[in-house]
This record gives C-alpha cells, structure tokens and sequence, in this order.
C-alpha cells in the first residue's frame, strides 16, 4: 500500500510541476524561433552556393563567421553571427537535434527573455574563447549556446532545488551528464571541433543560469524584472573586455590572417592549409602541399604556407616560431634550420613549376624576418632518388642526367641525392659524400669512372665533378675532359 501512495505523491507532484512549468511558459517561442533562424541561416547560404555538406571556411566566413583578425578589427557582431551558421548539414543537424531536446523545457524554467539572454551569452563567450584559443582558425556553430543550455539547466537546479521534483532533477543531471561525457570524449578525438567553446559556453551558461533562475509559483516568476537586463549588461561588459585582450594579442597579426581569410586555400589532412594568391593556381598549392607533406613538413597539426606567383617567380611564405634551444636563436637566425630550409627548397621549387623560388620566414605575427632564394629545381628517378639542377639547367637536363646513373649502377633507389649545376662554363655534377672519403684514392677513381659515363648526358665533356661534404663545401674537384 505505501509504493501506491508513494507512486500517487510522485505522479501528483509531477503533475502539478509540469502545471506549472506550462503557466509559466506555455510556448517555446525563442527555442523554435533559434532553430528556425539556423535552418533559415543554412538554406540562404545554399541558394547562393556554399557547400550543404563541407563547405570551406573560406565559403563561410563571408557570412560572418568568427575570425579573430576580422572580428578583433571592429566585425564584433561575427560572435553573434557565428552562433548561427555551420559548417554543413551533419553539423546543424546535430546542434538543432540537442537544442530541440533541452531547449524546451530550459526555457520553460527560465522564461523566453532569460533564456534567450542566457543563449546568447553562452554562445558569445564561446566564441570569445575560441579566439583566444586559435586566433588563426574559422570557426562557427551554435555548440557554444547549445552547451551553455546545459549549463544553465545544471545552474537552475542547483539555485532553485526545490523547484524540481527530485526524480526529475536526478534524470536530467545525468542526461546532462551523459551528453557532456559524450562530446567531450568526441571532442578530443575530433582536431575540427572546437572543444573550447565548448567548454567556455558550458562554464558560462552555468554561471548565467545561476544569476538568472527563478520561482515558478507567480509571485517568484515576477520578481525582479530587471535581472535578466542586468546579467546582459553585466555580461556585454565583461565580453568587451575579454574581446579587448584578444586584441593586443592579435592586433599586429591582423594584416597576414585578413591576408590569409581573403584568398583561397588547400586543406591538407585536418588542419595545415595552403593558400594560394597571384598567379598561382589551385594545382600548384595541391601540388605543393604533397611536396610539403613529403620534406615533412607538414607532418604537425596547424602548419600554414602562403603561395603566391607573380612576374618575379614563385615565393613560398612559412610562418616559423620558436628557437634553437642550444643557440637559443629563433628559427630565422638559426644556420642549420636555413640550411635546411636551402636543402628542401628544390623540390618545393619543382613543385610549383621549377625555380626561382624564395622562401620567405615570417614570425607569428605575419612579419619578415628572413628570406632564402632557392635557383634550384629538383626531379625524382624511380621513388627516392633525386637530381637538384640550377644556373641553365633544366629538368630536362636533370632527367638526362638521372638516366645516365641509373643506367651506370649509381643510382639504385637508395635515396641519393645529386646537384647539377650549369653557369657558363663546363656543366658541374656534385656528390655528397661522408667520412671524408674524397680522400680515398679507390673512391675518387670510382667517381672518374662515373664522371665519363655520364659527361654526354649533361652536354660535355668536359665535366667539372665535385665531391661535397654534408654541408656541400667542395672538398676535391675533378675534371672529366
């Protein structure tokens, strides 16, 4: 007898909680009109031709996605608008599903005005922190407002507990909870999700749900009827200072992100990107990114280089930071990294059609520190082996060239490397030795042999051949005639 009387006192308090619920608040009214202006956000972007499925972040920051250069530089209103678009229909799908679910009842609890405040606020901050986090990265979505809901869900019951029934509040705790688990889990093996705003709109609509809840019995939904404006203007003030401090950080950097958000780009894996300006092409930055991917350096999260072609020749822009822990030198000054930057530029040369290249360092704020000239190409016999060629020489010559070691036993797909150089005089062929073996006499007559099977094959003879060390300084010279 006492679980039916207890299950009559459980239905009769739900009841009269949903009675309640439903006086206070009888239409969703902001829930269904946000989802409305997403999905209304998403068909117009359609119509004039953004992906419905993957669209760029260059498709979409037109629209008024959050870019910290842009939205640092007076586009303030890119962390309201950013709230309402998204980067393809799984993407919307997901957020209008969770909104859907948990907006309802939250807005009932809170009353449109507050609930609206409280979505806001959670999606703004969100995206504050976004731009603190990756100050270089597009981002937009409604995430941030959707778990500031959730946020604001937890808040309210933690302010009004007796509001609730108990089992209800334990049921929604962990709904809550599971969803949280959830994304965060997904959020950490996802690079595209934007876990911070995540987390900063949950952390705020937790903090706005407290200042906002409120009694549902009449008398309590009335009082204080300036709250709701007093939490916004409380929260717009802090918001102008957080976006504030964005913009010391990010001011000197406006110019190369604007820079970078207004020409077209090339994804490469997840995140490093190839922007491509001038004269260049969408092939010569695919091209490029292969050949960046295959020197290895594009093998981190978030590496971006900016290609661009004019009547100059082709320059290849790679931001760099840190510094040489022993020298303590940053990239720039550091010989060893430009040597490398010297060795690597060849291929990179070849694959935007063939020198001159310059490869231009700049810090992290976009600024020039440093410049090498690449007059080098680069071909590739069979998978490994390679022919840099520069001065008159053409790859042509170099393919010429790579034949002959190939058909002389040179070359055997080990990964050597070969220079051939022509400025005037005799054609020069060089090879990169170690152990200081152009002191071996066996080895010297074994390069001489080498030097007159190849000599026809780039225009000689004569020949001049170089034996090189590592850091390509000619140790012995030899004449083929």
């Amino acid at each position: 007898m006492s679980e039916t009387l207890a299950d009559v006192d459980l239905q009769e308090r739900q009841y009269n909680f949903s009675l309640a619920l439903n006086e206070a608040t009888p239409t969703a009214l902001v829930t269904f009109g946000l989802i409305g202006l997403n999905l209304l956000m998403f068909i117009v972007m359609f119509f004039f031709g953004v992906s419905p499925i993957e669209p760029t972040p260059k498709e979409v920051l037109p629209w008024g996605a959050n870019l910290a250069p842009l939205t640092t530089s007076g586009e303030w209103w890119r962390l309201f608008t950013a709230c309402f678009l998204h980067f393809g229909i799984i993407h919307l799908g997901m957020n209008m599903f969770v909104l859907y679910q948990a907006g309802i009842f939250t807005e009932k609890l809170f009353g449109s005005l507050r609930f609206l405040v409280l979505y806001l606020i959670a999606g703004v901050f969100g995206n504050i922190a976004g731009l603190y986090a990756h100050p270089q990265i597009v981002s937009a979505g409604a995430s941030g407002a959707v778990f500031g809901v959730y946020g604001g869900l937890l808040g309210f019951l933690l302010i009004e507990r007796g509001v609730v029934p108990v089992e209800n509040a334990f049921a929604i705790a962990k709904s809550s909870g599971i969803f949280l688990l959830i994304n965060l889990v997904y959020g950490l093996a996802s690079p595209q999700t934007d876990l911070v705003a995540h987390i900063a709109g949950l952390i705020t609509g937790f903090a706005a749900g407290c200042a906002l809840a409120r009694p549902l019995e009449p008398a309590g939904r009335h009082s204080h009827p300036l709250r709701a404006l007093a939490v916004a203007a409380t929260a717009a003030l802090l918001g102008v200072a957080a976006l504030l401090g964005v913009t010391r950080t990010s001011r000197s950097e406006g110019d190369w992100d604007r820079m970078i958000a207004q020409n077209p780009s090339v994804t490469v894996g997840t995140n490093d990107q190839v922007v491509y300006r001038g004269a260049a092409t969408k092939e010569d930055a695919q091209s490029l990114a292969k050949a960046l991917q295959k020197v290895g350096l594009m093998q981190r999260p978030g590496i971006l280089v900016v290609l661009n072609k004019d009547a100059g020749g082709a320059s290849i822009t790679i931001p760099v930071k840190g510094a040489n822990p022993l020298q303590k030198l940053p990239p720039w000054q550091d010989p060893a990294f430009l040597l490398t930057m010297k060795r690597l530029g060849p291929q990179l040369a070849f694959a935007v059609g063939g020198p001159p290249l310059a490869i231009r360092l700049v810090n992290g704020k976009g600024e020039p520190e440093n410049e090498v000239k690449i007059d080098t190409g680069e071909i590739t016999l069979g998978q490994r082996d390679r022919v840099s060629y520069a001065g008159t020489a053409t790859a042509k010559d170099a393919k010429a060239l790579g034949w002959a070691l190939q058909d002389c036993g040179f070359f055997k797909d080990h990964g050597v490397l070969v220079y051939l150089s022509k400025r005037g005089g005799p054609p020069e062929v060089s090879f990169v030795l170690g152990n200081e073996a152009w002191n071996n006499p066996h080895i010297v007559a074994g390069f001489e042999e080498i030097g007159r099977k190849i000599a026809a094959s780039v225009g000689g003879p004569p020949l001049k051949e170089n034996l090189v060390d590592a850091n390509l300084q000619v140790r012995k010279q030899l004449t083929i005639d």
